[in-house]
């Protein structure tokens, strides 16, 4: 049996709240192929962040990291590391 087989009974009687994350391609491989299955999960599209939201993004956490880690970050580390993510 597999997983999808496993959680459908408990998502159908709402025991389960599932948030779950796969790729386009796996979610058409696995969710939806089974009907039962892909009925009960809301599909909600994430698109990559721009270059500039994703500078935005770390900006924004740069702090936190910063106490945790101990460190300082560069504004030119980030904009760095946003651009060559791309």
């Amino acid at each position: 049996m597999d997983a999808g087989n496993l959680l459908k009974p408990m998502l159908a009687r709402g025991e389960l709240h599932c948030i779950g994350a796969t790729t386009l391609d796996e979610y058409r491989q696995y969710i939806e192929k089974d009907a039962a299955l892909e009925r009960r999960f809301q599909p909600v599209q994430v698109d990559e962040p721009t270059v500039e939201d994703t500078i935005a993004i770390l900006r924004g956490l740069k702090e936190r990291y910063e106490v945790f880690h101990g460190v300082k970050i560069a504004d030119s580390a980030i904009i760095a590391a946003a651009t060559l993510s791309h």
